[in-house]
């Protein structure tokens, strides 16, 4: 039976190749257009996710007052941090990033370059989920002018990344640092990224004149709370924490936790909207399911256009004994092999369109056919296109009387008509919209 199956839908592919390429391409593009957006929808989704403390990381943020409106800020003052961690029993740790992003002309022998990095509290090692494959995270910033670098950066500087531990480098043409420890490559898709980082004193040291005053805002300060402790009993206690030491201070912080950084970043007035990137996310998701549809639509039509060059095929089959069920259930088959080969098709079309499409969305996308999620996206794409296209046609080409189909008289086909002079309205109007 299933030789058979496989018989006849060769044969009906390659009888109608030029039908054929046109209905499996059209499907391509649209699961190549679809699965290109799903990449980036990942992407974004998964922003940050590497953290195995994500669900116990803050950013401290603050509400200033104006007149009549609050704004909200990413800035803090510089001894928040350490006060903090020692009045506030609930938080396990704090963690200052000072220059956040700043580029360093970094010399290595006759050899120049920048690179872009910040100077952080050595906590930031045991908070954030940065493995050392040099090195000691305790121990690597410990000296005042030492630095941690990422493999990338070690290659950058030094030709490879191997054996970077004690190597110097010159910063701006005025201090050597001792390079400590060696970070595997931070992910693209995290907020805190860097190429090296050094001791939060250093940065304090230049800026001490103005960094400790407790009005001055010009830092991130990051917090791990203890397992169990609810973010609601913090921001309660942080209520006129910076008060009590700057009187003239008109901001009040509050925590901001880790799934909210990249996607959910929109403040009115004082308060979290929950706007931002997932705008774009939700958006983009429902324009892929769309693509998707148009396509199926197309497939559709195709199908049902040409539902009298298989008439007789039917009829026959009707003849020999066929049900209406095993119709149904060869022309969804067929539906479904032609979805399953727009699907390899769709496969090399985003292959070879994906560095142009990283270079629109300015990020460093992959498909992995070896991942678990990827394969399941993939082959739930192609069942439900292959469903969702092959449901009408399977129903209408499977309706037909053998009688009139035999005895050669015309079909009617007033209904599927004006089927498909819907579909063909919806294709337009979604198009449109």
């Amino acid at each position: 039976m299933l030789k058979n199956f496989f018989k006849t839908t060769f044969r009906n592919l390659w009888k109608n190749k030029a039908f054929s390429f046109l209905n499996i391409f059209g499907l391509a593009i649209g699961i190549a257009c679809a699965g290109l957006i799903f990449l980036w929808v990942e992407d974004e989704l998964s922003w940050d996710q590497f953290n195995s403390k994500k669900d116990r990381l803050y950013l401290i943020r603050e509400n200033q007052k104006y007149d009549a409106y609050t704004a909200t800020f990413g800035s803090t003052p510089a001894p928040l941090a350490p006060a903090m961690q020692a009045e506030m029993p609930g938080v396990a740790s704090t963690c200052r990033i000072g220059g956040w992003g700043t580029s360093r002309l970094i010399r290595v022998g006759d050899k120049s370059m920048y690179a872009s990095g910040s100077y952080v509290d050595a906590s930031l090692f045991s908070m954030f989920t940065l493995p050392f494959v040099q090195g000691n995270a305790k121990t690597a910033l410990s000296a005042l002018h030492s630095m941690v670098i990422t493999q990338s950066a070690a290659k950058k500087f030094f030709g490879n990344d191997e054996n970077a531990i004690g190597k110097t480098v010159r910063v701006d043409n005025r201090q050597d640092y001792t390079i400590t420890g060696v970070l595997k490559n931070i992910p693209e898709n995290s907020t805190v990224n860097f190429e090296w980082v050094s001791p939060f004193k250093v940065w304090y040291d230049e800026n001490q004149s103005w960094a400790k005053e407790w009005g001055n805002n010009d830092l991130s300060t990051f917090v791990e709370l203890k397992p169990g402790v609810q973010p609601a009993t913090v921001n309660r206690l942080l209520k006129g924490f910076i008060q009590k030491r700057e009187p003239k201070a008109n901001v009040v912080p509050f925590l901001w936790k880790m799934n909210d950084w990249h996607l959910r970043d929109e403040f009115e007035n004082g308060v979290q909207t929950g706007g931002g990137r997932i705008e774009y996310v939700h958006l983009f998701s429902v324009i892929a399911w769309i693509v998707l549809l148009i396509a199926c639509i197309n497939f559709m039509n195709l199908a049902t256009a040409r539902s009298e060059k298989r008439a007789r095929e039917v009829g026959v089959k009707k003849v020999l004994g066929a049900g209406k069920r095993d119709l149904v259930f060869q022309f969804i088959g067929e539906a479904l092999f032609m979805s399953l080969l727009a699907a390899a098709g769709a496969v090399i079309i985003m292959s070879v369109t994906l560095p142009a499409f990283n270079l629109l969305v300015q990020k460093n996308l992959s498909i992995s056919l070896s991942s678990p999620l990827h394969l399941a996206a993939l082959g739930s794409i192609t069942f439900v296109c292959g469903l969702v296209a092959g449901s009408y046609p399977s129903l209408y080409l499977s309706s037909f009387n053998p009688v009139f189909v035999l005895k050669g008289l015309k079909l009617k086909g007033g209904n599927a008509a004006l089927i498909r002079k819907g579909l063909v309205v919806l294709q337009f109007g979604i198009s449109i919209v």
